[in-house]
């Protein structure tokens, strides 16, 4: 064998290309490197364009909407950023490891700036929704309060109007029926008496004849068999208000050792309607229209006190208060309420009523349709069997 040194060709340089692993020389390897930067920048890019147009979209969402979404997309955004860095750096050969990691801290560092640009712009969005949900809500609340004070100034006009009305006809009904003050004021007292026995079955309430004296009308509150008190009522129907009725009361009150005295009445003192408590005596001036209404609320305090079993200082106490619960204007409030949604209740079972009335007029002409069917086919039915061919018989 010669002893001459056999020269060798070097070999073109290699590497494994990160696509498919095959072996492929280092200037494919460094083309699909640059066209993988190529397509990781595009990629960055896009990826930053689509954010900012998320951001933009979701300016005007509502704060937690917004946050939470943003949130999300940060997180998913990073979580996709970080498994990329993982799989460049394992892709990677250890020759650009360098200058791979150096651009990747350069668009990690962007893409920072970008999320905390992205983070006070979210930031300057919460400000401006909390504002601008402040400020709606100052609306709200102005503009209901302004419905509340227009539907009661409507209400007080209505009630207003109603009762002037109200006078006119009883003065009219007196004018036509000629009755003395007596009378009327027997009818007024026969009304409340059978109203309070029809609300409250389970009392016990009488009248007290003519010439005896006393109130109208004296209600034992009864609890389970169990007296809890009384409750004395007088009823006037008059054309003008005169203050001895409360003070007839008071010592009508007085005599029957009751708890509560009120005044159904048809008339007011100036400037007094509906309801007011008289302060010197402590009579309850209601309208006749309201005066199971006002015993109702009595009797169940009455009721409470007893199962309480409460002192004489504290009933007295919790009486006061009572008292002036009901000559207060949140009450007075809350019955306008009342009556105006019994109001709304009624015209809502009228149209319940009529559309009920459609239906069953409905039903009525299907009915009536469903028996004429039924009625025909039973006609053909029978002129079937009844004109039958005769039928021919044959032997066996």
């Amino acid at each position: 064998m010669s002893s001459e040194a056999v020269a060798f060709e070097p070999e073109p340089a290699t590497e494994s290309c990160p696509w498919c692993g095959n072996v492929i020389s280092r200037e494919e390897f460094e083309k699909i490197e640059a066209r993988i930067a190529d397509q990781e920048r595009k990629r960055l890019a896009a990826e930053r364009v689509r954010m900012q147009q998320e951001l933009e979209a979701h300016k005007q969402s509502t704060e937690i909407a917004l946050r939470a979404e943003a949130e999300k997309k940060i997180a998913a955004f990073n979580a996709e950023r970080e498994q990329r860095e993982a799989g460049i750096r394992k892709e990677a050969a250890a020759t650009v490891e360098a200058r791979v990691r150096g651009d990747m801290d350069k668009k990690l560092g962007a893409l920072i700036t970008e999320r905390d640009q992205g983070a006070a712009k979210i930031k300057e969005l919460e400000a401006v929704s909390v504002k601008q949900k402040n400020d709606l809500e100052q609306q709200r609340t102005a503009l209901e309060r302004d419905r509340t004070d227009q539907l009661l100034k409507l209400q007080a006009q209505h009630q207003r109007e109603k009762g002037q009305l109200q006078q006119k006809v009883d003065t009219l009904s007196r004018q036509l029926q000629r009755k003395t003050a007596d009378e009327l004021g027997e009818g007024a007292e026969l009304d409340a008496y059978e109203a309070l026995r029809e609300a409250f079955t389970g009392d016990d309430i009488t009248r007290v004849k003519r010439g005896e004296p006393g109130a109208d009308i004296r209600h034992k509150v009864l609890h389970k068999g169990t007296a809890c008190g009384t409750i004395v009522i007088d009823s006037k129907n008059r054309q003008a208000w005169q203050n001895s009725y409360v003070t007839k009361l008071r010592e009508d009150q007085i005599a029957a050792k009751a708890e509560h005295a009120v005044l159904a009445t048809t008339v007011f003192p100036s400037g007094k309607k509906e309801l007011y408590l008289d302060e010197e005596t402590g009579v309850i001036v209601v309208s006749r229209a309201r005066v199971c209404e006002i015993v109702e609320l009595l009797r169940n305090a009455m009721v409470r006190v007893r199962v309480l079993k409460l002192s004489l200082s504290e009933r007295n106490e919790k009486r006061d208060l009572l008292y002036k619960y009901i000559a207060s204007d949140e009450y007075r409030q809350h019955q306008q309420e009342t009556a105006r949604l019994a109001g709304e209740l009624s015209e809502l079972d009228v149209e319940e009523k009529r559309e009920h009335d459609k239906v069953w007029l409905k039903r009525g002409k299907m009915v009536t349709r469903l028996r004429n069917v039924v009625r025909q086919v039973e006609t053909e039915v029978s002129a079937i069997l009844e004109n039958r061919p005769a039928a021919t018989g044959g032997g066996a």
